[in-house]
């Protein structure tokens, strides 16, 4: 499986674009995948350069309804003539980030006429070797964001992620979870779809959603540590992170897992 980071938070080369979002480009089982896009069109800026023809994506999946993950669909689609973009239902909802008192729009726009976008309401098998996961229970984080927010009828209420999706990639001995932003908690989305696939994970790429992290929190340091440990316990299992993991977090994983932990940036390639 060959995973190429289109666009992250930072870059390898200066000659590849950053933004803050997420955007994969994987091949596997013959198969040509993207998973998310990034907050505009960086990610295909950043495919021209690095010798990606994304008019020959056979899949794409947005993790969830974040623009730094899904802005452009119609963009895409008017690029790739075949491709089924895989979000869920909730992806199109009403979302906010609360800065200051202000009430941020960050969203995705659901495009207009299109039979090529699926919208995701439960688990699913797209076909052999690639599932997407979407009934993982919601549960409240020790290492949380509470700026973001979804606008009901009754007003803006706190986000329980029922919009995001994670894709599964396994083939022979290999398993590799992929997430955009684990809103739903990291721990929580690895141990929930172990359970139902009964079998463990080789790999873990995408976000953790750590960018908040305050060290000085005895409770949050704490937990990460638990956290970091829980993982690197697993034998063999390589993780690829970035985004939204936040680099003060990373870097105390990384402390404790070594060598089993990578940051992944605009331009980084790797297999798994």
């Amino acid at each position: 499986m060959r995973i190429v980071t289109l666009v992250e938070n930072e870059s390898e080369k200066r000659s590849l674009k950053s933004a803050h979002g997420l955007s994969l480009y994987i091949e596997h089982n013959k198969k040509k995948i993207l998973f998310d896009l990034g907050p505009g069109k960086q990610y295909i800026k950043n495919a021209k350069k690095l010798g990606i023809d994304l008019k020959e994506i056979d899949i794409c999946i947005i993790s969830h309804g974040h623009y730094d993950h899904g802005r452009g669909i119609d963009t895409f689609l008017r690029l790739n003539k075949k491709a089924n973009v895989y979000v869920s239902k909730e992806a199109f909802g009403k979302m906010y980030k609360s800065v200051k008192g202000i009430y941020l729009p960050i969203g995705i726009k659901k495009p207009m006429f299109s039979k090529r976008i699926i919208e995701v309401e439960t688990d699913m098998k797209i076909e052999n070797g690639i599932k997407l996961y979407t009934e993982i229970p919601f549960e409240q984080q020790v290492i949380k964001d509470d700026s973001l927010l979804v606008k009901t009828p009754n007003g803006f209420e706190e986000d329980d992620f029922d919009h995001e999706i994670y894709l599964v990639l396994y083939a022979n001995s290999s398993k590799v979870l992929f997430t955009g932003c684990s809103h739903k908690g990291i721990e929580n989305i690895i141990d929930s779809i172990e359970k139902q696939e009964r079998k463990g994970f080789t790999g873990v790429v995408g976000g953790f959603h750590f960018s908040h992290y305050d060290s000085g929190n005895l409770r949050e340091s704490m937990y990460l540590e638990k956290l970091s440990e829980k993982l690197v316990a697993k034998e063999g299992v390589e993780y690829y992170t970035g985004h939204c993991t936040g680099d003060e977090a990373y870097l105390e994983m990384k402390n404790i897992m070594k060598s089993s932990i990578h940051r992944i940036r605009s331009g980084s390639e790797f297999r798994l």
